[in-house]
């Protein structure tokens, strides 16, 4: 069995506002966000309500948030990167092919089980 780490909505709705005052404090704008499906989409949604700023179905340029749960390998923001879309997660492996601008919790070797998982 492949041990895990419990992240919890506590932690993910204080995530979100560090997240919001990081980006507040760089005076960095953005006019949308985007999240790919399952974990980036339920961040997507709530830094749009945080930062007052409309949920996007595909980025419209660089002025596009891209919000994520977890950089684990990389390729599924690898795309976003190479065109230097501002990136953010909540966690982030050692082994993606890419590091977000903004993250906060380290993955390691153990599973992150997420609150809006079954």
């Amino acid at each position: 069995m492949r041990s895990t780490i419990s992240y919890s909505w506590k932690q993910f709705d204080g995530d979100v506002q560090k997240i919001r005052k990081l980006l507040s404090r760089k005076k960095v704008k953005f006019n949308s966000v985007w999240g790919p499906a399952r974990g980036g989409l339920i961040l997507a949604v709530c830094l749009s309500h945080a930062l007052g700023i409309p949920l996007v179905k595909t980025p419209l340029g660089r002025k596009t948030l891209i919000a994520d749960d977890i950089a684990d390998t990389g390729r599924t923001l690898k795309k976003f990167a190479d065109k230097n879309y501002f990136i953010v997660t909540l966690f982030y492996h050692r082994q993606s092919v890419f590091r977000p601008q903004i993250w906060f919790r380290e993955k390691k070797d153990k599973w992150v089980h997420f609150p809006w998982e079954a």
